[in-house]
């Protein structure tokens, strides 16, 4: 009969112990890094609808208050949805997300628009960083971070990174600004030179941004592909995209607003950007997935 303590001695207690810990913190930033985009995106969502409501349509105004309390909803979910929050996130950090969305929150109907437009950026800003320094974090495979080998090259891994923690979220955040921008627009009838520049921008940004996101999919590897169905789906919204970033550009940017219908405007532009954050929460699924496999391949390892 074989010992229990000889077969263990092939890996030792010390660096199981420094696997499954960097396993578990791993696993805890993934979760986070979820939650965080789709506490993003309901931020994104109240500020186009706060623009909205500013603009002087107010049938937004059971919008705005839907997407407060869910982001409210989201904020206690995300301190709590992990052992280690405190640990990932610091005291500081959280004291700034929670003033920041205090700041968006405090006397918003009395805002300008740029004041309103610019507290949610400054704070979607700041979680979309915090967002990216959790990927950089998971750069390192498992066994690398558990300094239980070289950091060996982990490409495939590196390019899912930084389409979930840069490509698709930097595209995501000029799509909602177009969206909150170009839906005020519409209500007003009106975009004064100062939001065409910054709208023109915008469009310029994501059509670049998109054709850089169809070449990064098109390069990624079948296996990564059939793992991550909900990113290959976004080839199904091109034509989509295209209309919504044509439409803001021939009625509001080139045009005289009084063609664009703000609900509809702002309807088509949140069921895209919508295909895009399940895009990013695909991703996380398959960094998931991946983490356990790297997990169990070092365990059944000889």
């Amino acid at each position: 009969m074989v010992d229990a303590e000889v077969l263990i001695s092939q890996k030792s207690v010390d660096q199981i112990e420094l696997v499954t810990r960097t396993y578990r913190q791993r696993h805890a930033i993934l979760t986070l890094m979820r939650q965080l985009n789709r506490l993003i995106s309901a931020i994104q969502r109240h500020r186009g609808v706060s623009l909205a409501h500013l603009a002087g349509d107010g049938l937004f105004m059971d919008d705005v208050t839907q997407v407060q309390a869910q982001v409210n909803q989201r904020l206690a979910v995300l301190k709590n949805s992990v052992d280690a929050f405190d640990a990932l996130v610091s005291p500081h950090q959280q004291q700034n997300i929670q003033h920041g969305w205090n700041t968006v929150c405090h006397d918003w109907q009395g805002d300008a628009l740029l004041e309103n437009f610019e507290y949610h950026s400054f704070l979607i800003d700041q979680l979309l960083q915090l967002s990216g320094n959790f990927g950089r974090q998971l750069e390192p495979s498992l066994l690398a971070a558990s300094n239980i080998e070289a950091n060996l090259s982990a490409s495939e891994d590196d390019s899912v990174l930084r389409l979930v923690c840069r490509q698709v979220p930097e595209l995501i955040e000029n799509l909602a600004r177009i969206r909150g921008l170009a839906t005020h627009a519409a209500v007003v009838h009106q975009c004064d030179e100062d939001h065409q520049k910054k709208l023109l921008y915008w469009l310029q940004c994501a059509q670049r941004q998109n054709k850089e996101l169809i070449a990064a999919v098109d390069a990624l590897e079948a296996g990564l592909k059939s793992g991550w169905r909900s990113l290959s789906e976004l080839k199904n919204y091109e034509l989509k995209l295209a209309f919504f970033l044509n439409t803001v550009s021939k009625d509001i940017v080139h045009g005289d607003c009084s063609q664009a219908d703000a609900r509809q405007l702002f309807v088509l532009g949140s069921e895209i950007i919508d295909a895009y954050v399940e895009g990013v929460d695909g991703g996380i699924s398959l960094l998931l997935s991946r983490l356990e496999s790297e997990l169990e391949g070092w365990l059944t390892s000889v």
